[in-house]
């Protein structure tokens, strides 16, 4: 098994129709682009480079009634070269698979991990809210990366995964180099025909306690997610024909096992001749794990946090031959490689962030991996 979608409600679409699974196996090709902005094509045991860019290429096997998954990495639309190996890669696939899969017995031994600190996460804090201070910013969604050694069971790891915290849009992709398993319980964008939905999470409270049961009307969590849903807007309204551009269910509550979210939803109508590449070309990086004014809070981002960030924060989805695609926002990530593994949480820092508070908030939203990894 190469790719595993699951949903605990149907949230990932095949044929406009909801699914809880969809498993593909056996790619028919890869694309990729490289940390260099070049786009190749792996097919029949040779790679070779395509002029065309990244989701054309895409594109040409839609066409063919193939589909399309994998991700686009936080930096896809950076124009300067990432460290690591991809800013986007895709698998090819003939067909899909809605049967649900055999649970796996093997057990993941227990190992040890290395979270990076907290007196540097609680520094970039302090830096976020200087650059706040100064009119610079409004908002900075800020990251950290806790590093593991790789499970000897990755599917495994996965299904424990979901099981202890079902979400909408869980998946586990399997590339020849790497491995990604993801916990997101967030939409990034949505297509179907000419109507695009996006539904940004921002507001984080723990199940049970006082802050969960006043979250949505918290001022400092509210406020958060308007920034983002403000920002979501703007980004859709360069593609969306003018008026389209609707907000429904502001400050909706989500309940999970280990975490409380606020999610609002967005959804527009495309002009015409919007292309797939258009779409990702303005849309990306998704704006709930960026800030506002997105473009500065992009090159902050860069400047305060010592990891690229590839897969997490990205978007991670699957296109249909149709053109219609679904990704999910990068976040509950975990990016399994042959000796070490990471996985990733962060926090959005506005001006009235308590350093504290927001730190245990990035603990808080790695405990289901944790415990589905015996860390």
């Amino acid at each position: 098994m190469t790719t595993h979608l699951k949903s605990r409600n149907g949230s990932w679409k095949l044929n406009n129709k909801s699914k809880n699974n969809l498993i593909f196996d056996d790619p028919e090709a890869v694309i990729y682009k490289d940390k260099n902005d070049k786009v190749f094509l792996v097919k029949n045991g040779t790679t070779r480079q395509v002029q065309k860019a990244l989701v054309p290429t895409i594109q040409a096997e839609l066409k063919k009634g193939h589909y399309a998954c994998g991700y686009f990495s936080f930096e896809y639309n950076n124009k300067v070269a990432r460290k690591k190996d991809y800013k986007a890669i895709f698998n090819i696939y003939k067909k899909a698979s809605i049967d649900n899969p055999q649970k796996t017995n093997n057990i993941n031994t227990k190992t040890k991990f290395k979270k990076s600190s907290d007196i540097h996460f609680k520094n970039g804090i302090k830096k976020v809210k200087k650059y706040i201070e100064e009119g610079d910013i409004y908002q900075i969604n800020l990251t950290r990366e806790f590093v593991f050694d790789s499970p000897n069971n990755p599917y495994s790891l996965f299904q424990d995964y979901y099981k202890l915290q079902p979400v909408e849009y869980a998946g586990f992709f399997k590339f020849h180099d790497h491995i990604l398993i993801s916990g997101s319980m967030e939409l990034f964008v949505q297509k179907i025909g000419n109507k695009i939905t996006t539904a940004p999470i921002k507001g984080t409270a723990k199940p049970g306690t006082e802050q969960d049961r006043n979250l949505n009307k918290n001022k400092k969590e509210t406020a958060e997610n308007l920034m983002i849903v403000d920002l979501m807007r703007n980004d859709l309204s360069r593609i969306c024909l003018p008026g389209s551009v609707k907000t429904q269910n502001l400050f909706k509550k989500k309940k999970y096992s280990t975490v409380t979210q606020l999610e609002s939803k967005i959804s527009g109508v495309l002009k015409n001749n919007v292309s797939n590449e258009d779409i990702f070309d303005n849309l990306m990086p998704p704006g709930s794990v960026t800030g506002t004014p997105k473009s500065r809070a992009i090159q902050i981002i860069k400047e305060i946090e010592d990891h690229e960030r590839g897969p997490y924060c990205g978007a991670i989805g699957i296109f249909e031959p149709s053109g219609d695609f679904c990704f999910s926002v990068g976040i509950r990530v975990a990016i399994i490689e042959k000796n070490k593994s990471r996985f990733y949480t962060g926090a959005g820092i506005v001006w009235d962030s308590k350093p504290n508070n927001e730190n245990s908030e990035t603990i808080l939203k790695f405990q289901a991996f944790k415990g589905a990894a015996n860390l």
